[in-house]
């Protein structure tokens, strides 16, 4: 009987020696950079991006286990007349129709792929991150001097955009490029 809580006195000890040697202490670093930009139709672009770089460091160790990045977008159009916040999507271009705004951006989507294991009919699902071309509409119902009602953003097919940018104006809105469509290639078989 006494052997066995020896063992459990060890193991607890030693549970609390790897958590105090593997904790970590995290530091972070948030930047905001705002661009404004005046666009050839008169009205004013205003982009900010956050940057925040997370390091984690060993509390006993003070070894450096790595740093993550995370960043978000957001810009207003005339002063915070119309907003736009996209998260961890990066705008790359707006479309300024008589009726409404348009907005292309890319965003690193979570896809799930589902596939069936031919064995045992089995459906297994993978996970990855891709970077997708997102549309949007801008849907504004506010009222009485645009204090009254709500204004909000809706996804639009690509087709929709296309459309439209035929008889619209587009503007390219500064950014990183942080994110970036992966190169078209040619598929197995195609004429060429």
């Amino acid at each position: 009987m006494r052997y066995k809580f020896k063992i459990k006195q060890i193991a607890f000890f030693a549970l609390i020696i790897i958590s105090f040697f593997s904790g970590c202490n995290y530091n972070s670093e948030k930047n905001i950079d705002k661009v404004s930009k005046l666009l050839p139709n008169g009205k004013h672009l205003m982009v900010e991006k956050t940057n925040e770089e997370t390091t984690a460091i060993g509390i006993f160790t003070k070894h450096d286990y790595g740093t993550t990045h995370q960043f978000s977008y957001r810009f207003s159009i005339d002063n915070g007349d119309v907003i736009w916040d996209g998260g961890s999507g990066e705008p790359k271009n707006i479309l300024f129709c008589e009726d409404t705004i348009y907005v292309r951006y890319l965003a690193n989507k979570y896809i799930q792929v589902e596939s069936t294991d031919s064995i045992d009919n089995t459906t297994k699902y993978d996970y990855h991150f891709e970077i997708k071309e997102v549309f949007q509409k801008h849907i504004d119902k506010r009222y009485f001097f645009k204090l009254l009602g709500d204004d909000y953003w809706v996804d639009v097919l690509p087709e929709d955009y296309a459309c439209r940018k035929i008889s619209c104006d587009e503007y390219p809105i500064p950014n990183s490029c942080e994110l970036l469509l992966p190169p078209v290639t040619k598929e197995a078989g195609s004429k060429q």
